[in-house]
């Protein structure tokens, strides 16, 4: 059974990585005058996906399938997001133009913690077979 702080502790993991996601975002996309409301949004869209991180951790699933999931609630938190901050002229426009910085940003992350993951996996591994 999972703890409140459980969650707790992975929805500030992903609002702090998300507040550094959407500063560069906001840097690189030309943004200027970003309302407070725009930056709590983005926040607690960060907090949630900080959350939904936690299926990747659940050991009945595999890594595809955690994925998906992962993927799906994440897109669908996001596309919110970009609706609520007033992006783009309807869900079909925000999804067409945010998908591809959404997939960018999306790879890039996994792949850092795909790989950094790997690497503690074979640093622990090596701790214990000197043991």
């Amino acid at each position: 059974m999972k703890t409140l702080y459980h969650y707790i502790h992975f929805g500030l993991m992903g609002a702090g990585i998300g507040s550094i996601v959407t500063t560069l975002s906001l840097l690189l996309t030309g943004a200027t005058g970003a309302s407070m409301t725009v930056l709590v949004v983005w926040l607690v869209t960060s907090f949630l996906i900080g959350i939904y991180t936690t299926v990747m951790y659940d050991d009945r699933l595999p890594l595809p399938g955690a994925t998906a999931i992962h993927f799906a609630l994440t897109f669908v938190t996001v596309v919110g997001s970009c609706f609520l901050c007033g992006y783009g002229d309807g869900l079909l426009s925000i999804v067409k133009n945010m998908l591809p910085q959404f997939l960018i940003i999306y790879v890039v992350l996994y792949l850092i913690i795909f790989f950094s993951s790997k690497a503690n996996e074979k640093a622990i591994n090596e701790s214990l077979s000197k043991h």
